[in-house]
């Protein structure tokens, strides 16, 4: 476990570059965090372990040229036990059962919100156990099984207009230019918005913004 109040240097492998960037971003508004290196996938990053200067890795399993499985075995074999959390869309026991028997290393769901909460609940304090987290993250294929009969039976989801409304809050237009590109009202656009976020269990338009990403709204061709 690191100190929390410690200078914390973060090295990122992640294939998918908005993402990466949505993830960067977010961990960056902590002035206690420096990003040491930014990788594009896995063999960037296994090419550069000769520096080592970070306090924990951030690694996508699923990546080109080089997986995330890999460069964690390459990590641990060249001796360093620096943490890793590394992440992935569904939870898959094989991989869990391949990961567990490496040291210091943290599987969860590839979600900002749920990277950032392992990273500081779990790897920089206690604050939260990581088994219970992991018990949760093992429950996810129920999870997505229940979401999937839901979206069978008529479960919501966005409309054009809505996920047009995504991409353009992705863009960082304001409320007015958005209603200027889309010939609607100011007012029109912030009801949309916030009739939006409640339908999908959001709080604001970040939320929207980071939801945008990981659901590949941004890059829709809609």
């Amino acid at each position: 476990m690191l100190n929390a109040i410690q200078k914390v240097h973060f090295s990122i492998a992640e294939s998918d570059y908005y993402f990466k960037e949505i993830l960067v971003n977010t961990l960056l508004t902590n002035p206690f965090y420096k990003l040491v290196k930014n990788c594009n996938n896995g063999h960037e990053l296994a090419s550069q372990l000769y520096s080592k200067q970070e306090t924990v890795f951030l690694i996508d399993l699923y990546m080109p040229i080089l997986s995330g499985i890999e460069v964690i075995k390459i990590i641990r074999q060249s001796g360093s036990n620096t943490p890793i959390v590394t992440y992935s869309s569904t939870y898959q026991n094989d991989i869990f059962s391949l990961l567990k028997s490496l040291p210091n290393v943290y599987y969860c769901e590839k979600k900002s919100i749920v990277i950032l909460d392992v990273l500081k609940n779990c790897v920089l304090s206690s604050l939260k156990n990581y088994d219970t987290y992991l018990q949760e993250w093992q429950a996810q294929p129920d999870v997505v099984r229940q979401y999937m009969e839901r979206k069978q039976k008529g479960w919501y989801s966005p409309s054009l207009v809505e996920i047009q409304l995504m991409k353009l809050c992705y863009e960082g237009l304001s409320n007015k230019e958005m209603g200027q590109h889309l010939n609607l009202s100011t007012r029109t656009i912030e009801t949309y918005i916030k009739r939006l976020t409640q339908k999908l269990g959001l709080r604001n338009k970040i939320d929207l913004i980071r939801f945008s990403v990981e659901q590949g709204y941004y890059n829709s061709s809609t």
